[in-house]
């Protein structure tokens, strides 16, 4: 059983100043101890727009399954764990966790591990399916 707090938020590209082309935001989830330094790189280095930041925390299924009682009274989004450990030139390795929405998962999961070559990627790529759990009650 796992639970991670976290942070929704929506993300606009950059490349969408003209409000008549622009395409929606969309949602990204972050653990909430690499929030700060996640919105500094997106909004500062790559110059994209955050907005509507919520804090609330993500559970697996097994967890969210237990205390369905509990969480089945908030708005869920199913989100999925994405896990790998990632080792390049004599590194120890270390841990890549993302999470993405279940519904656009393997959509955004090909465009993703571009950034992470396959013959750097010990013990395969592990996925936990799970919830955000909304403060907001339904």
């Amino acid at each position: 059983m796992k639970k991670v707090e976290m942070v929704r938020c929506w993300v606009s590209s950059p490349d969408n100043d003209d409000q008549s082309s622009s395409a929606p935001p969309t949602v990204r989830y972050v653990p909430s101890d690499i929030y700060r330094l996640w919105r500094y790189l997106m909004e500062d280095v790559k110059g994209f727009q955050i907005e509507g930041a919520e804090t609330s925390f993500w559970v697996d299924d097994e967890m969210y399954s237990r205390e369905k009682s509990i969480y089945g009274e908030h708005t869920t989004d199913h989100v999925t764990e994405v896990g790998f450990i990632y080792c390049r030139d004599s590194e120890v390795g270390r841990p890549v966790i993302r999470f993405f929405p279940q519904d656009q998962l393997e959509a955004i999961l090909g465009f993703f591990m571009k950034n992470f070559p396959e013959e750097y990627i010990k013990g395969g790529l592990q996925k936990t399916n799970g919830f955000f759990v909304s403060v907001k009650k339904e």
